[in-house]
């Protein structure tokens, strides 16, 4: 009776952290549009909205740097995560083929060696609470796709 007890408990115990952690914000496993949870704020008509470029290129150690430059946007990482949204400032997310692989709170970022093959990087500019900035629908957005030879 012991046993069957301390299985029903620690069942219900494991169902309920593994429900809180599917509410968590940061954590959809259906997220179609690469979001990872994060909401779009359009910016306003009529304010400034912010714009980013970049480049990918091979360093002379046979590593990839990303390049990005903003206007109308500051980083601000001591900020990362205030509920405050700013249009003009936060930090940026950057994917490399489709998936996640880190906060940029600053212009250059070194994606490491790759591997041969064609690949597709994505940089948004975020605001401080994480969410997506947009105009009109649109993420504000630096997409490159580039071949590792």
């Amino acid at each position: 009776m012991y046993r069957i007890v301390s299985f029903i408990i620690i069942f219900l115990f494991v169902s309920t952290m593994l429900y809180f952690h599917n509410q968590n914000s940061h954590y959809q496993a259906s997220d179609q549009d690469n979001h990872h949870g994060h909401e779009m704020v359009n910016i306003p008509t009529g304010i400034q909205a912010p714009s980013i470029d970049g480049k990918v290129e091979q360093d002379p150690s046979g590593s990839w740097l990303l390049k990005i430059e903003t206007e109308q946007f500051t980083f601000a990482p001591e900020k990362a995560g205030a509920d405050q949204v700013n249009y003009d400032e936060g930090h940026a997310h950057l994917y490399l083929d489709g998936e996640k692989v880190n906060r940029l709170y600053g212009n250059y970022y070194n994606l490491g060696e790759l591997k041969k093959g064609t690949h597709q990087i994505k940089v948004t500019l975020n605001a401080n609470n994480h969410d997506i900035l947009a105009v009109g629908g649109q993420e504000i957005a630096y997409k490159e796709t580039f071949k590792v030879k």
